[in-house]
């Protein structure tokens, strides 16, 4: 029988956060009983999307994500009740017990939880035919567009998805910030797995810390965290 099987992957980052990466079977039907926790709302959202493949990684890791959070809350899969916070970031309906966030790309997605302070998780797969000069205005500080034109051919594009996993993961972590662009935050060059700030922004993201983590061949990801908990123990 069919499951959706989580890997623990390890982080440099506080050890209240958990992180796994979920791997796609895209020749898995949605009828499979594997599904059956999804809500209706979920079922629904699903089907609107026009490829079996996003449809399947939606599916794949709210699945995922239901049964990593019943664990924790000691309830069934299917009880999970999500609603939107004041910045239309996804969280529990009936608790604020843990924090979370999921993101998805190609053949992986990844999902982040955490007990004691807000996450965002960002993955993103590579592809050989895209221009990253062509949005550069909306995704990068001058000085980082500079340092990638700097580097061989072959380095730019895994650069540039490097800098763009980590500023999504940044933004997803408060759900502010979008509306001021990527661009305001730079980050690169990278010189370790920890995402430094490189510019002046502003207090919501200085508070916020952020490490690149260990991708498939061909993908970019990143992990970021509130340094501000909302645990008491």
């Amino acid at each position: 029988m069919y499951s959706i099987e989580l890997i623990a992957l390890s982080h440099d980052g506080p050890p209240d956060i958990s992180l796994w990466r979920v791997d796609f079977a895209f020749d898995t039907s949605l009828d499979n009983a594997v599904f059956a926790a999804l809500s209706d709302d979920e079922r629904a959202r699903a089907g609107n999307f026009r490829r079996h493949e996003d449809a399947l990684r939606f599916a794949s890791v709210r699945v995922a994500l239901r049964e990593q959070l019943a664990s924790y809350l000691g309830i069934a899969a299917h009880a999970v009740r999500f609603t939107l916070d004041a910045n239309n970031r996804p969280c529990l309906a009936d608790s604020n017990a843990c924090d979370f966030n999921v993101s998805h790309a190609g053949a992986h997605g990844l999902i982040a939880m955490s007990s004691c302070r807000r996450v965002g998780v960002d993955i993103e797969q590579y592809s050989d035919t895209f221009d990253w000069r062509s949005i550069a205005s909306s995704t990068l500080d001058s000085s980082e567009a500079a340092w990638l034109e700097r580097l061989d051919v072959t380095q730019q594009i895994g650069a540039f998805y490097d800098a763009w996993v980590a500023k999504e993961a940044f933004v997803k972590t408060t759900g502010v910030g979008i509306t001021r662009g990527l661009q305001h935050l730079t980050v690169l060059p990278r010189d370790s797995t920890l995402v430094t700030l490189r510019n002046e922004t502003s207090d919501d993201m200085r508070e916020i810390a952020a490490r690149w983590i260990s991708a498939p061949e061909g993908y970019s990801a990143c992990v970021a965290w509130s340094t501000k908990t909302f645990c008491t123990s």
